[in-house]
């Protein structure tokens, strides 16, 4: 019969947010926050051992994200610097494109529409240009942590921050210096923003998780799943 520390897992969420902030030379770290969990939920039990781990977990990852920067700094900084232009350049491509097809309307491309449908139409290409502008973001997030190359999450969580940070605080700043003339048709662009910051991180994530699958060797594999 199989005993309790052998079936004990760690929180999901928590290892694998330090699965994905673990830098290539450090993967070790995973192992021995495991090994260490394993001990713990035989002396004093998995409840214990699991809030052990996700207290752990975050100082893990707070130690991580300040080691990187300090031992890779012009990386973080070049690939930030880089994606932030980046992102601004593909934050208005979408709704160029689409203002370019509108524009075919005007010379006899596009049928003649009427009030309905043209209303109708708006709506939807306001809506891809919502659209287009969270997908850049997603893919924003996926060049800069490609380039970052084991600091993917760094760089892309540095990213987003600054992305939503910078217009954010503008907006708050402006608002509370002209209080009589809070501008709340400025919201939306905001909410935009920031769920284009979301999907920068979102994108660093998706390309930390790729290379960690890659590099993970089967030792790796029948360690995480010791039941089978």
């Amino acid at each position: 019969m199989m005993t309790q520390e052998f079936r004990a897992r760690p929180p999901r969420i928590a290892a694998w947010l330090v699965d994905l902030f673990a830098p290539d030379e450090t993967e070790t770290i995973a192992g021995d926050l495991l090994e260490e969990f394993s001990e713990l939920a035989s002396k004093l039990g998995v409840t214990s051992a699991r809030r052990w781990y996700r207290r752990q977990s975050v100082k893990t990852i707070a130690h991580l994200f300040a080691t990187a920067f300090r031992d890779a700094p012009w990386l973080i900084a070049c690939t930030t610097v880089a994606g932030y232009y980046l992102f601004g350049f593909g934050y208005g491509l979408p709704e160029r494109v689409i203002v370019a097809i509108l524009n075919l309307h005007r010379h006899g491309v596009v049928p003649y529409f009427t009030q309905s449908q043209m209303d109708f139409h708006i709506f939807w290409l306001n809506s891809g240009i919502y659209v287009g502008r969270l997908l850049v973001s997603l893919l924003v997030g996926c060049i800069v942590a490609m380039a970052a190359k084991g600091r993917e999450m760094v760089a892309a969580m540095t990213l987003g921050f600054i992305t939503a940070g910078l217009p954010w605080a503008g907006y708050l700043l402006w608002a509370a210096k002209h209080r009589d003339a809070f501008p709340p048709a400025f919201l939306p662009f905001l909410v935009n923003i920031l769920g284009g910051s979301v999907l920068i991180v979102v994108g660093g994530g998706i390309v930390r998780k790729i290379r960690v699958s890659r590099s993970a060797s089967p030792a790796d594999y029948l360690r995480s799943y010791p039941d089978h």
